[in-house]
This record gives structure tokens, sequence and C-alpha cells, in this order.
């Protein structure tokens, strides 16, 4: 019972020990979305300032604390406040002001995207391997232009966005369906038209023929039968001498046999009827005995004599 004891206190120490650990691979999934470092008249912050900014995304499909994190550029890092607001939820994202003022809050890093080349993010447990790495050229930035990943044709890829997103997927180019591409081309839908006629057309006549032709395989069918029908009437004629019209002939009665036939039918008939009229037919007439209804009940009985 004692050993059994110890062993759920180091599993208990165990656990313990490995659970920031456990805690901080989460934020694996977390990566550098999208940036904008000139903003002129863009993206603007709870003060209404218009400043560079930073926003990261989790790709995950579990909530992230980043507390504890480090976002690195060249000569300066900024170490993410532990707090609850530093929870990104499933699939979501979070956005840094870079405009090296700390003292506007938890979402203002201490440096700004005027003069680096990259921003890296670490966790707080390895400060050395940094979770993700977004490089860019200050020089090919443009004014109220985002700088982040988007998926094209299936890949991801890193370039200047139509579109700034702070807070929402950089893939905003809507995917344009097949009756809209057709509405573009045909808007009268004079295409549509000619090609459900053609079809209905097309179907309309191969149902002809096909019906057409089952049509005369049926025909050709049944006269094979009958000619194979005759040829053994015809074998059966010749074995025999009789032909058929003859043998219909032969089974039938001639008027004068039918004549004869109906007057013994009649005869019968009316010598049945004379039998029956000399025919007496009494039936004795039961009537149920009831004491009630019996006669020597009123009659005075004759003594005994002894």
């Amino acid at each position: 019972m004692k050993q059994l004891f110890s062993i759920k206190i180091v599993a208990l120490i165990i656990c313990f020990l490995l659970s920031p650990k456990i805690s901080g691979q989460s934020i694996q999934d977390v990566r550098i979305n999208e940036i904008q470092v000139i903003n002129k008249d863009g993206y603007k912050d709870a003060f209404g300032h218009a400043v560079s900014w930073i926003e990261l995304f989790n790709t995950g499909h579990a909530q992230v604390n980043i507390g504890g994190a480090v976002l690195k550029v060249k000569g300066k890092e900024y170490r993410i406040p532990k707090n609850s607001l530093m929870t990104i939820p499933k699939q979501g994202y979070i956005v840094f002001f870079a405009d090296a003022k700390t003292d506007k809050g938890p979402f203002y890093t201490n440096f700004k995207l005027d003069d680096t080349n990259f921003i890296e993010l670490y966790s707080q447990d390895d400060l050395q391997n940094p979770i993700d790495r977004l490089e860019f050229n200050r020089a090919e930035m443009q004014e109220d232009v985002t700088y982040g990943w988007i998926n094209r044709d299936g890949v991801e890829k890193l370039e200047n966005l139509a579109v700034s997103t702070p807070g929402a997927s950089n893939n905003t180019i809507e995917s344009i369906t097949r009756s809209e591409e057709l509405l573009k081309e045909d808007p009268v839908g004079l295409i549509l038209m000619i090609t459900a006629v053609s079809v209905v057309g097309t179907s309309l006549i191969l149902l002809y023929f096909i019906f057409t032709y089952l049509g005369k395989l049926h025909i050709n069918v049944g006269k094979k039968r009958k000619e194979a029908a005759t040829s053994k009437t015809e074998a059966k004629t010749e074995k025999t001498g009789i032909t058929v019209k003859d043998k219909k002939n032969e089974d039938l009665m001639t008027n004068e046999e039918l004549a004869a036939i109906a007057i013994a039918l009649y005869k019968y008939s009316e010598d049945l009827h004379d039998i029956e009229d000399t025919v007496l037919t009494i039936n004795r007439a039961a009537k149920a005995y009831s004491p009630w209804s019996s006669k020597i009940y009123g009659l005075t009985q004759i003594p005994i004599k002894k």
C-alpha cells in the first residue's frame, strides 16, 4: 500500500515538472501571419494612431496563451506579458502594435519596424530556436500595404497583400463559381439555351432510333417464330396427309348433327318434366311435443280398478 502511494506521489511530481513544457508546446502552432511596416492611413490602434503592427495567427485547433513568449527584431526583443488577454483562440488572431511605446498597454512592443528586416517569435522555454521567422525587404514595403502569408492555388506564399486584414484571414480573394463565369460570358443566356436545346434534341433523336430499332427487331423475331411454327405444321401435315384446313373441317359438326343433338336434349328435358308431374311428395309434419299444450291434462282420469 505504501509502495503504491509512493508511485502516485512520484507520478504527480513528474507531471508537475513537465507541465510548463507541455503547455509551452502549444505555442508551436502560432506563426507571424501579417505585418504592416508603413502605416499612414491604415489600421489604427485604440488611440486612433496609425502605426506599424504585427499579427500572430494560431494555426492549431486549441486555444493557446502566448504569455511569456518573445518577439525579436534586429537589436531588440519584447517579452509578451503573462495574462489572460494573450490567449489566442483556435484558428484565431492577435495584433501587436510596434511603435516603441509600451506605456500604452500590453499590446504595444518596445520596438518599431523601421530599421529591421525580420521578425522572430520565440517560446519562453527556448530563446535560441525561433518558432517562426518572417523576413522582408524594408525598401520594398509600400505605404498602407501589408505583407504576409496568402494561399495561391493551394500554395502558401509571402507577398504584398491587396487588402489589409488585421485580425482576420489574408485569403480575401473570393472564388468565382462556374455559373458566375458563365453569367459573365453569356449574360443573356443564349449559350445556355442553345446548349439545353441541343442536349434535349439529341436525346430525343437518339431515343427515336433506339425504339425504332427495337420495334423492328421485335417484328423480325415474331416473323421468325411464326415461320418456324408454320414449317413444323407443314412437316406434320406431310406425314399425316391431312392439311390444317381439313383438320379444322373435321373438328366442326354439320348443321344436321347439331339439330339432332338439340332435339334429343329437348325430349330428355320433357320426359323429366312428365315424371315429376306423377310423383307425389308427402312430408310428415313434425310438431314438437309440449306438456303445456297437451289435452290429456284437461281430461278426468278414470280411476284404476283393483
